[in-house]
Order: structure tokens, then C-alpha cells, then sequence
């Protein structure tokens, strides 16, 4: 009866393991996903603040149109795609920067909307980086769209740290009962 209880123990610990291994490979995999999207959503928001004081050049608008695409659960995003062209210091540039942040849209109508205000052949006002002209946006400054990124992100480290407390204490509380 001693072998057999003593095996059931080592069994238990192994088992034990098995599972807090899984779970700090699921906490580790959701902080490098939100540490990435973290500091990726904070370089958007960080270009959105710095836009609103870049200075301005005019510009034209070579191609708008709105563009769909699918995600892996049959969802369809639209996007409206506005290239534009300018001058900075006699070179020429090319960009699709819209706005920080929001890029897509669930409604196909609010892409168009926004493709509309920007139709082939007008000229706009376009922000550029004054550090890197090749960087530039047609509505600088920072919008709701520029915190997408990094609050997803701050939501993944959140999740991580809570399985990181609430495990711990599951694992007691499985033992006692």
C-alpha cells in the first residue's frame, strides 16, 4: 500500500507539472504577442502625436479605391486605399497613409466614404516627417484608430498577468478539494 500511494504522489506532481508547463507556455506566448503588439501600437500612437506638428506640403492624389479582404472566420474588412504623391526639398514621394491607426473598416460604405473625400487627381494637404520625408499622412494627429493597436496589446499582457496570479491559487485550491 506504501509503493502504491507513493506512486500515485509522483504521478500527481508529474501531472502537475504537465499542466503548469501549458500554462506558462499559453501566459509566455500571450505576453510576447502583447508585448509586440504593445510596442508596435505605441510607435503608431507616438507617429500620430508627433503628425500634428509636422509641416505640410501640397500633394496629389494618384489612386483611390476601396479594398476587401477576408479573415480566416469568413469576416470581411474594407479598406480604402488612397496613394498620394508630393515634394519634399525637390524630391519626389509616394505614399498611403491615410491616418494613424484605423486602416480597415466592417463597413463597406465608411471605406467608400473616405476613399470618396479623396478622389484621383486632387490636390492635399500632406503631413510629412520632417526627420524622414518619405514618412507622411494625409490626417495627422492622434484619433480613437490610433489606440487599436496598443490596447490590444495591453490586453493580451493583462490577460497574461491574470493567469499568471489566478493559476497559482487554482492549483491550491485543486489540491485542498
Amino acid at each position: 500500500m506504501q509503493a502504491d500511494s507513493g506512486q500515485r504522489s509522483i504521478g500527481s506532481f508529474v501531472g502537475g507539472c504537465q499542466s503548469c508547463f501549458g500554462v506558462l507556455g499559453m501566459v509566455a506566448i500571450f505576453l510576447l504577442v502583447g508585448g509586440g503588439l504593445s510596442w508596435w501600437g505605441w510607435n503608431i500612437l507616438q507617429d500620430a502625436r508627433a503628425s500634428a506638428s509636422w509641416p505640410t506640403v501640397d500633394g496629389r492624389v494618384t489612386r483611390s479605391e476601396v479594398t476587401e479582404s477576408t479573415d480566416a472566420d469568413g469576416g470581411d474588412s474594407y479598406s480604402p486605399e488612397v496613394t498620394y504623391e508630393y515634394q519634399v526639398n525637390n524630391r519626389s514621394y509616394e505614399n498611403s497613409t491615410i491616418k494613424f491607426g484605423e486602416n480597415s473598416y466592417s463597413s463597406r460604405r465608411r471605406a467608400e466614404e473616405i476613399a470618396a473625400t479623396y478622389p484621383v487627381g486632387q490636390r492635399v494637404n500632406v503631413s510629412y516627417d520632417p526627420n524622414e520625408p518619405g514618412q507622411s499622412v494625409l490626417e495627422p494627429g492622434v484619433t480613437g484608430g490610433s489606440y487599436i493597436v496598443l490596447g490590444i496589446g495591453a490586453l493580451f499582457v493583462a490577460v497574461s498577468l491574470i493567469i499568471l496570479i489566478i493559476a497559482p491559487i487554482a492549483s491550491v485550491l485543486r489540491r485542498r478539494g
